[in-house]
């Protein structure tokens, strides 16, 4: 009934005092834990209450009151209060007076202390007397040397952000010039550069290569005497056979090209087109099974290559000294038998120095003839204007009938071309391909009131 009503007692859970697990439950050590701690504090503090000093634990008061400073009457200021050791450090700082049990602990130790002091003795013995270790005065020269060297050293240039000299000229060149009387004003230089450009007399600096020509050849050069309007027969003839010259050659790089292409170019006729089409799509239909075969063929295998042995080892070793050896001898004495070859050496001297000033000379020509060609610029190269030539039966021999040949802007032009001031160029046609606008007519497509209506007839007639 007791059970049911829940007034029933628990039971006490049985220890076993015999062991040694239980003594920390069955004991009770409060009270030594206490003197423990109170040991402890005593020791972190310097010693107990009982064995310090009086003087230590009580100050003797030995100040009369008038001795003492009288207390002035609160103001309303402020003081300002004296900012103390930070709170954040408080734990660094020690607060036991427990000597440390490791006296031999680890911690880094002086140069004085470093080292053995039976050497440190005898060094400081030779050190009284004069003598210093080789090793210490050449440490001590090349510290000199590095002080003097980073001394002297030039320091690295700041990235410029204003440009106030000039970029073509020397260090230190101003930019102002340009109006004499303005840049005699007492005026900021500032101030006076934005006067001449706005007044236009500002000249502005400019490169020396800009100057320089680009090609030896002149503006305008004289025509042949052949392209006159009354030539003499012989100038004509030359004039003549320079343009028959030209036209051959075209013919024939022409003639070469077709032969080239002339294979790839042939007209083949649709049957057989077809034909050789068909053997293309069908070779190697036929030849399936031979791979197969081909699989079924054993491959022989490769054996591998045994490692030397050390007898193999040893004599290829020694064979490669001897070859060293033997070099070393076949160098040594090529070095004696140059002694006795001086003369010849210095005879090949002199010949290579007289080729190369040979070829430096032969540069300096290549150098300005090419002067008188034009550069390559571009991607495209320069191809000369057509010969300007009237055949015999042209010449009239006034220059009211004469034939004109050629024209003035496409020779200007040419001419700027030769003389590497504009690149070659091919003209270019811009073709616009619009895109096609695609319609319904209006008789062609459906009125949208006729399609609802019969979309509803239709769904009328499935109902």
């Amino acid at each position: 009934m007791s059970e049911r009503n829940g007034d029933f007692h628990k039971k006490s859970k049985r220890i076993v005092k015999h062991k040694k697990k239980a003594w920390r439950v069955t004991s009770n050590v409060e009270d030594v834990e206490r003197f423990l701690e109170s040991k402890r504090l005593d020791e972190r503090l310097g010693a107990p209450l009982e064995e310090r000093p009086s003087d230590s634990l009580f100050v003797v008061d030995t100040k009369t009151e008038a001795d003492k400073p009288v207390k002035s009457e609160p103001t309303k200021k402020r003081k300002i209060k004296e900012i103390g050791p930070l709170r954040c450090y408080a734990i660094l700082t020690p607060n036991s007076a427990v000597t440390d049990p490791l006296k031999k602990r680890n911690r880094v130790r002086l140069p004085e202390e470093r080292g053995d002091p039976l050497l440190r003795k005898i060094m400081e013995e030779k050190r009284a007397k004069g003598k210093i270790p080789t090793r210490f005065l050449q440490s001590m020269k090349h510290h000199q040397e590095n002080v003097e060297a980073l001394a002297n050293k030039k320091k690295p240039e700041r990235l410029r952000t204003t440009f106030d000299f000039d970029l073509w000229g020397d260090d230190g060149d101003s930019l102002m010039i340009g109006d004499k009387k303005v840049s005699a004003l007492d005026l900021s230089d500032q101030l006076k550069t934005y006067t001449m450009e706005k007044m236009g007399k500002r000249i502005y600096s400019r490169p020396p290569t800009m100057f320089l020509k680009t090609s030896g050849l002149k503006p305008v050069e004289y025509p042949h005497p052949g392209t006159s309007y009354n030539p003499t027969f012989q100038d004509h003839q030359a004039l003549l056979k320079e343009a028959y010259n030209l036209e051959t050659k075209e013919i024939k790089e022409e003639i070469k090209t077709r032969r080239r292409l002339g294979p790839m170019l042939r007209k083949i006729p649709v049957q057989r087109k077809e034909e050789e089409w068909w053997t293309e799509m069908t070779q190697g239909l036929a030849d399936e099974e031979e791979p197969a075969k081909e699989e079924e063929e054993e491959v022989p295998c490769v054996r591998p290559t045994k490692p030397k042995t050390r007898k193999q080892k040893i004599r290829a070793k020694a064979l490669k000294w001897q070859d060293m050896r033997r070099k070393k001898l076949k160098e040594a004495k090529k070095r004696l038998l140059e002694f006795d070859r001086l003369r010849s050496i210095r005879r090949e001297i002199r010949k290579s120095e007289e080729l190369t000033a040979k070829r430096i000379e032969i540069r300096k020509k290549e150098k300005e003839a090419k002067m008188f060609k034009p550069a390559m610029l571009g991607r495209h190269k320069y191809e000369p204007p057509p010969i300007e030539v009237n055949l015999s039966e042209e010449i009239t021999g006034t220059l009211r009938g004469l034939k004109t040949e050629g024209h003035v802007l496409i020779d200007r032009f040419k001419s700027l071309q030769r003389r590497n001031i504009i690149e070659p160029r091919i003209r270019q046609t811009v073709v616009f391909k619009y895109k096609h606008k695609v319609f319904t007519k209006r008789s062609h497509s459906e009125p949208k009131g006729l399609k609802v209506g019969n979309r509803n007839k239709e769904k009328s007639t499935v109902l």
